[in-house]
C-alpha cells in the first residue's frame, strides 16, 4: 500500500471520528489548513542552504473542562519537505512528512505547536527518518470560517545526519463545521 493510501485513509478516519466527536459535544470544529514555508536548514555533515516545505493539517478544536473555549487543537500533517531544494551543488533531500501535531491557542490568536513526524524519502533518497516539529504562529480572523497564519516553523530531522530547518510559514485555516 503506497503513503497516499495510508494518508488518505488516517485523513478520512480523522474526518470521522471528528464528525462523530462533535456530535456528541466532544470535539468543537474541524480546521484545515494549506501552508507554504520557506527557510534556512542545516546539518550535521556540514550542508546548509535554502528549502521549502507545502502540505496542509487537518486540525479538531477541543474543549478542556475549565475553559468552555475551543484552544487545544489536534490532527494530522501533511507535508512535502525539501531542506535544501535552492541550493544546486547540494544534493536534493526530499522527503514525504506525515505526522501527529498539537497546537494550544494562547491569548492574542498566538498559537504553539508541537508534533512527531515521519519522513518518507521521495526521488533519490531512501531514508524514512523521524523528526520533531515545533513553532509559534500568529493567527488572526478574517470572517467567520476562516483565518490566515503566519509564523515561525522549526523541525528537526533525525536522519543519518541530523538536519534542523528554520523557516517562515504562512497558510489559511478553514473551518469545516
Amino acid at each position: 500500500m503506497s503513503i497516499l493510501r495510508y494518508v488518505m485513509v488516517a485523513c478520512l478516519t480523522l474526518m470521522v471520528f471528528s464528525k462523530a466527536a462533535h456530535a456528541a459535544g466532544y470535539v468543537d470544529n474541524l480546521d484545515v489548513r494549506p501552508d507554504i514555508g520557506y527557510g534556512y536548514a542545516a546539518s550535521k555533515d556540514g550542508k546548509r542552504g535554502m528549502g521549502y516545505h507545502a502540505g496542509v493539517r487537518i486540525l479538531s478544536a477541543v474543549r478542556s473542562i475549565s475553559n468552555p473555549t475551543p484552544d487545544k487543537r489536534w490532527g494530522l500533517e501533511i507535508s512535502s519537505v525539501s531542506p535544501f531544494e535552492s541550493k544546486g551543488a547540494l544534493k536534493h533531500e526530499k522527503y514525504t512528512a506525515v505526522g501527529i501535531v498539537l497546537e494550544q491557542v494562547l491569548p492574542a490568536r498566538i498559537v504553539a505547536t508541537i508534533g512527531t513526524i515521519g519522513y518518507r524519502g521521495v526521488d533519490q533518497n531512501k531514508s524514512n527518518p523521524f523528526g520533531v516539529i515545533y513553532g509559534f504562529a500568529w493567527e488572526p480572523q478574517i470572517t467567520e470560517k476562516m483565518r490566515f497564519s503566519a509564523g515561525l516553523r522549526a523541525e528537526t530531522i533525525y536522519d543519518t545526519s541530523t538536519i534542523s530547518r528554520y523557516s517562515l510559514t504562512a497558510g489559511l485555516t478553514f473551518t469545516v463545521f
